[in-house]
Parts: C-alpha cells; sequence; structure tokens
C-alpha cells in the first residue's frame, strides 16, 4: 500500500513544526507534495530541504487576488447572506493552494493520503495503519462539524476533501435536501444552528462536510493527537 502527504498554505510556523511533520512523515512512509504560497526564496528552500518533496509549487498569492476576489462578488451576488463573519476570498485561496498541491499527484499510484498544513504540531507521533475507510478529521478545530487541518483518507474519498474546483458553485447554491435532513435527523445538528448557516454564514467546514457527503463518501471524527501552531 503506498502512501503520500499533501502540504498546503503559506510558511507561518514552519520553522517549529517541520521536525515533527518530518518525523511522522518517515514513521508512515510518506511521499511529500506541496503547495506553498509565498515569495521567498528562504521559505521555498527550507520546505524543500526539510521534507524532499518530490514535487512541489511555489506561487505568489497576489498573483490570484483578482481570481479569488471575483469569485468572491460573485458568490455574495448569488447567495447573499449580508454582513457575515466569513472570509470567502482567503477560503477559496486556501482550498485552490490545497488542490494546487493535490494535482501534483499521479493518483493511480497511491492507496491513502493525508493533508497536513505547514503549521501543524504533534503532541505525539503516530502511525497509522492501511484500513481506513472514511475520511478521518481530527476533533481539533472541528466546531461540532468537521476539521480541515489535517486530515487521513483513502485516495478514492480525496477529490471530494480537495474541492477547489467546486468551491463557487457550492457556495452560490442552496444546500441539497438530503443534505439538510442529514444535518437533522442523522448528525442532529441544532436548529438554530442550521438557520445560522443557512441565513449568514459561508463557513468553510461545513462546505468541507457537504461536499464530502454529497459526493457519496463519509468522515470520521478522531482524537488525532496535532494542533494548530500559532
Amino acid at each position: 500500500m503506498r502512501r503520500c502527504i499533501v502540504l498546503s498554505g503559506q510558511y507561518r510556523t514552519f520553522d517549529q513544526t517541520w521536525k515533527n511533520i518530518r518525523n511522522f512523515i518517515d514513521l508512515n512512509g510518506l511521499d511529500v507534495y506541496c503547495h506553498l504560497w509565498s515569495t521567498s526564496e528562504e521559505e521555498k528552500n527550507n520546505v524543500i530541504d526539510r521534507l524532499e518533496p518530490k514535487k512541489i509549487l511555489v506561487e505568489d498569492n497576489s498573483l490570484y487576488t483578482e481570481t479569488f476576489n471575483t469569485i468572491e462578488k460573485n458568490i455574495l451576488q448569488n447567495n447573499p447572506k449580508g454582513v457575515n463573519q466569513d472570509r470567502l476570498s482567503g477560503n477559496a485561496s486556501m482550498n485552490y493552494s490545497r488542490r494546487a498541491a493535490y494535482d501534483l499527484i499521479d493518483k493511480d499510484e497511491y492507496d491513502y493520503l493525508v493533508y497536513c498544513r505547514y503549521d501543524i504540531g504533534f503532541r505525539s507521533i503516530f502511525k497509522f495503519e492501511n484500513n481506513i475507510e472514511s475520511i478521518i478529521t481530527p476533533l481539533e478545530e472541528s466546531y461540532n462539524l468537521i476539521s480541515d487541518i489535517f486530515a487521513i483518507m483513502p485516495m478514492k474519498m480525496a477529490d471530494s476533501y480537495f474541492l477547489y474546483e467546486e468551491y463557487e458553485r457550492l457556495q452560490s447554491t442552496k444546500w441539497e435536501p438530503e443534505f439538510l435532513n442529514w444535518l437533522r435527523n442523522i448528525k442532529k445538528y441544532p436548529e438554530r444552528d442550521i438557520q445560522t448557516h443557512i441565513h449568514t454564514r459561508y463557513c468553510p467546514h461545513m462546505l468541507l462536510m457537504r461536499n464530502i457527503l454529497m459526493s457519496g463518501n463519509s468522515f470520521a471524527t478522531a482524537d488525532i493527537p496535532i494542533y494548530l501552531q500559532r
């Protein structure tokens, strides 16, 4: 069984986290693929030297400002929710970076995939087995929904996690009746919170959960010993 890890996003606290990320990679025998938002040659070289990725793509986020702002404008026009706390252009950027790293992979080569950010800390280094049948996400940063900072998944389910190509459509459309039914009757999500999300939120966690489920896949939350190193 071949396994790989995808890292994406900004460099952030990578100088503090990289040793344990590397230890996790080595323990689990993972091939490494990276997308990095950076204009720093030092940051790029640090990621290459420390993680030895098979492939890496480094891009300047500012070159995509117009693209991500246009996505936000279209969503606000097609599915207006008034003043809210969610950064649509920022979330588009985040999902682009994930997908860009994922697209570096030859999908036929791998059975399992790990997603990780550069600012992930490990409370302990762990080895995962080749028996995962769902997208497994941590309790950390899950907000009674799903965490989007780290995941372990079968490769056959990975498209639904790396959702950039569906991002604008998903944020611009109403929830499917099947998803609403799942929230109410299976997850037992509070009705007050459902209404908040419908009318005032473009929550990236709810979006990820919706896309996984509406793609016919499943997810589970586990006490994975990781955290955001801020």
